[in-house]
């Protein structure tokens, strides 16, 4: 991607250049070039998925054996010794190639993935312990594309105050204003006062969850001084425009493509533009670009996944417009054909920086054969067989697995949430 705007830290974020180039970047992207990718035969799919199924029946087994000769109660955290069996059975499915072509698994438990993930689990649970599995997954989501980031950037992994902060308040503000129960009204006044909380005004909280959430934005303001670190601010303020804007989604007024994707590349984009900014404070143009860039290519995952669902609950994406007769085939080579774009390798940029390129390929290439495997309705016959065929296992086992590995999860409380991480 060029670069053709400077970034000057005494003036605003750049959002209307970011959103139109963005808008360039995809609107020019056609079909997607898989010549870097392996396909993998039928039969070799076929030998993945009963390798895997014998390792995660081994490991099932393994953990009830520690179990019954360790008994303890269900939870969150739970002994070394089963994190460490569990980890070396990560380590053989990456050792053997059933999902990536590289040892990506490896590269980020060396990284301390996991120790950061134990880390953030304890404490929001901890400083909450009414919060539900799913809602501490999902802030632990974002807590993963923050320490991708520190890894892109050479930062040394780790849960700071900013990164905790900051990945809480989704389950605090995005469920809020999601939930279809609450009425718009009292959607509208806690988007003002947050809005004040996260522009420096001290807001006295009228309950409980506006304590919490206040309290959040504190352990931000403990890392980053709102004089020094004016972006930083800007950064959150711009994602909570975008949330207030991204309520014109739900209303009944029927909105069209060109209606939707300013206000689905603002959210996604500014998301990840914060986090950028909570990791390094000050960002190049070209940082800038790269995370506002990488939160819209999320954004368009998250609308895939959630197709279906939005379109029941009157909630308007590029995907959840479609008639039932139409496929999602241009949409979805379109994103795929972006994804490639915005994660092209750059003249000068590091090593790691191009490996985490390549694992964030990786990673939304096989959400996106996830999604398409639980609805084959929304693609061509063509697409998919596409698809498939640079998948490790047929497109349909994604749903197979994610059972098995409920069944594994079964035991920790975690169990009914897993196949909610992406929300």
């Amino acid at each position: 991607m060029e670069n053709t705007f400077t970034n000057d830290s005494r003036k605003s974020i750049a959002t209307d250049y970011l959103i139109r180039q963005a808008l360039s970047d995809y609107l020019s992207s056609d079909l997607p070039d898989f010549k870097e990718m392996k396909k993998t035969s039928y039969i070799k799919k076929i030998i993945n998925e009963k390798q895997i199924h014998y390792l995660l029946d081994k490991l099932i087994t393994e953990i009830q054996i520690h179990r019954e000769k360790n008994p303890i109660d269900p939870r969150f955290t739970e002994t070394e010794s089963i994190k460490e069996i569990i980890v070396s059975y990560l380590l053989e499915f990456d050792k053997k190639k059933y999902f990536f072509d590289k040892p990506f698994l490896k590269f980020f438990i060396d990284k301390g993935y996991i120790n950061v993930a134990d880390e953030f689990i304890s404490r929001a649970t901890r400083d909450d312990g009414h919060l539900k599995p799913i809602e501490i997954f999902q802030a632990m989501r974002n807590v993963w594309i923050m320490n991708s980031l520190q890894i892109m950037w050479g930062i040394t992994l780790g849960l700071t105050s900013s990164i905790y902060g900051y990945s809480m308040l989704y389950p605090y503000t995005d469920n809020f204003l999601d939930n279809p129960q609450i009425d718009m009204i009292d959607k509208k006044k806690f988007n003002l006062r947050l809005s004040r909380a996260l522009n420096g005004e001290n807001q006295l909280s009228n309950n409980a969850h506006e304590s919490r959430v206040f309290a959040l934005v504190k352990e931000i303001e403990s890392q980053y001084n709102r004089d020094k670190y004016t972006k930083v601010y800007e950064s959150i303020l711009l994602i909570q425009k975008a949330q207030i804007n991204s309520l014109k989604q739900d209303q009944e007024t029927k909105m069209t493509v060109d209606d939707i994707l300013p206000i689905s590349f603002l959210k996604g984009g500014s998301s990840v533009l914060a986090d950028a900014f909570l990791v390094k404070g000050n960002l190049s143009s070209d940082e800038i670009r790269f995370s506002f860039e990488y939160g819209v290519f999320l954004q368009l995952l998250d609308d895939l996944q959630d197709a279906i669902e939005d379109k029941v609950e009157g909630h308007q994406t590029i995907f959840s417009i479609h008639n039932k007769d139409e496929s999602f085939d241009e949409n979805i080579n379109r994103l795929i054909s972006y994804i490639f774009k915005v994660n092209t390798p750059i003249i000068g940029e590091s090593r790691t920086t191009t490996l985490m390129k390549e694992i964030i390929i990786s990673c939304t290439l096989i959400m996106i054969m996830d999604a398409v495997g639980r609805n084959q309705s929304l693609v061509s016959e063509k697409l998919y067989k596409k698809l498939e065929s640079y998948s490790k296992v047929r497109l349909s086992f994604y749903k197979k697995l994610e059972l098995r590995i409920n069944e594994l999860l079964k035991p920790f409380v975690l169990s009914k949430s897993i196949n909610k991480i992406h929300d």
